[in-house]
Parts: C-alpha cells; structure tokens; sequence
C-alpha cells in the first residue's frame, strides 16, 4: 500500500479524480499541504515526512520540474501531471534525477489505463484495421479568457501542454517510432500562450494523425482511427474513459459495423496502481521515459513552428 503526499490539497484534478482513485484502491493520503501565497514552506514540511513513499504533483506546469526533482531529493517516487515538464532538457534531467536516485517518476496519463483505450491499442496493434493510414483526435472546451487561469500565461503556456497529450499520445502509442515531420498553426493570446492549435504529425510508414486542441470552442472529446479493413470510431468522450460499460465501433469497407464491448472502469485509478507496480516490483511502465521524451519533444517542435 503506497502513503501519498499531495502539493496542493485544493487542486481541481486531486479532489475530483485522484483522492476518489486513492480512495478506491485503498492508498492513504498522508499529508495534501496547500501553499500560502508565494509562501511554500509547506511543501518543503512535507517533504521532509518519513511516512510518505511518493508525491503526485498537480502544480501549474511552470512548477513541475522544481518540485519533482525536490520530492525525488527527498526519496520520494513522483507521479507528475502532464505535462512532465515545459522542455524535452528539463523532462530529461528529471529522468536522469530518478534513474541515479533509484526512484520512479512517470507523467500522469491516464487514458492508456481505461478498458475501452487498451481496447483501442489492442485492435490497432492486432492488424484488426489493416494497415493504419490515419488518426484524428479533438479536445476542446471554452474558457473565461480573463479568469487569470494559469493555463493561459507563462505559468501553463497554453493548451497544447494541457490537453495536447489526449491528442497526440495515443497515436503515439500506436506508432510506437519518432515522427518524421510535423506541421501546425495556432492562435495565440497576448501572453504568448495558445488558445488554439491544430496540426498533423506523420509518424512514418503512411501513418499520419491529425489533432485540434482550444480553450476557445465548446467542449469537444473526439477521436477516430482509420485503416484499410477498418474506421474505428469512439462514440462520447474519449478520455479518460467512462465509468461504465461503453462500445466502440469499427465500420469494415465492406459496409458491415462491427460493435465491441468495453468494460468501464475508473482511469485514474488505474493509473496510480500501474505506477505502484513500477515504482514497487518494477513493472515496465506504459508511458515511460520514452514516451515521455518522444511526446516532449514533439509538443517543443509544436509550438517552435508556431511561433512560440
């Protein structure tokens, strides 16, 4: 059983679906210190507990490498949210931080640990769909431009970093090879950061996938997966994975729908018992340093040909 710490007891992802996934599978929440302003002395107290053996880190994104490599100096396993860190340098430097520590870090993503998304995987690595040719993947949802969010300035930089990976990391997962070019445009508020970014990703091998991610449109969760034998579709929102039982659809070229049932189940959860088994009886992590990397790297080259 892994005792968790938390840095910020009052963040909307900690109290809406990790403490419910720590709930479920019995993991105690020993310390979620909230800061004081500027003021992170409480964090540093937490750290410093000996009754905690790994630290989710739900902070705005420009702190996520600062904290991690302090939990990992303090001996603490890290379960970071996306993204890992704001630059492939940075996402590499806290990898080599856990690997020379004997410790585990991995990005908080938790669609690969949903039925339905290993379902998906499952059917495109099977050659169920033929040979795969295309992948589309939305993510949309509108937001108070002038709310003083920290995803729209310097400390999130925008919504590729924030739902990107729910775009991109699938087909990632799929590809399983670096992309061969990329292309992208995007809108940007006057912080620099991206409201809206849409582009294309060739992973090699006549495998493409296209993506739209904004903080400027209705909510929107989509994706779809094509190949010569198959369309495969995701009816309803796609992450992180509903619940209940839910289908996915694969429509074959010749005309007949194949419907398959998918289980549901709760993502996050899944998701925290997977780092449990890496971090404690050294399970290979499905979205690992590699994957990590591979997604940094490609979110850098994102935004540098958007003008970022």
């Amino acid at each position: 059983m892994m005792r968790w710490g938390v840095f910020g007891g009052s963040s909307r992802i900690f109290k809406s679906s990790l403490q419910p996934a720590f709930d479920q599978l019995g993991h105690p929440v020993v310390d979620a210190p909230s800061r004081k302003g500027d003021d992170f002395g409480p964090y540093a107290e937490m750290l410093g507990r000996a009754d905690i053996d790994a630290v989710y880190n739900p902070l705005p994104n420009h702190l996520h490498a600062e904290w991690s490599h302090r939990a990992l100096d303090a001996g603490k396993h890290v379960l970071c949210e996306k993204p890992l860190t704001m630059s492939p340098d940075d996402s590499a430097k806290l990898f080599d931080h856990a690997e020379s520590a004997g410790l585990t870090i991995l990005e908080a993503y938790m669609w690969p640990h949903h039925p339905r998304a290993r379902a998906i995987l499952d059917l495109a690595a099977s050659g169920s769909l033929g040979t795969l040719q295309s992948g589309r993947s939305s993510f949309s949802y509108p937001m108070d431009m002038a709310s003083g969010d920290h995803r729209i300035d310097q400390r999130g930089a925008g919504a590729l970093f924030d739902i990107g990976i729910y775009c991109i990391a699938p087909f990632l997962l799929i590809a399983g090879r670096e992309p061969v070019a990329l292309a992208a445009t995007a809108k940007r508020n006057d912080l620099g950061a991206d409201v809206v970014m849409s582009g294309w990703i060739d992973w090699g091998e006549h495998f493409s996938s296209s993506f739209d991610v904004s903080f400027d449109a209705p909510l929107r969760k989509e994706m779809a997966l094509s190949g010569s034998n198959g369309l495969l579709n995701v009816p309803g929102l796609h992450v992180p994975g509903p619940a209940d039982d839910s289908i996915v659809t694969v429509e074959r070229r010749d005309g007949s729908v194949d419907t398959i049932q998918c289980a549901g189940d709760n993502a996050y959860a899944g998701m925290v018992a997977h780092f449990e088994a890496v971090a404690t009886a050294g399970a290979t992590p499905i979205f690992g340093r590699t994957e990590s990397m591979r997604l940094a790297i490609i979110l850098d080259e994102l935004h540098r040909l958007t003008g970022a």
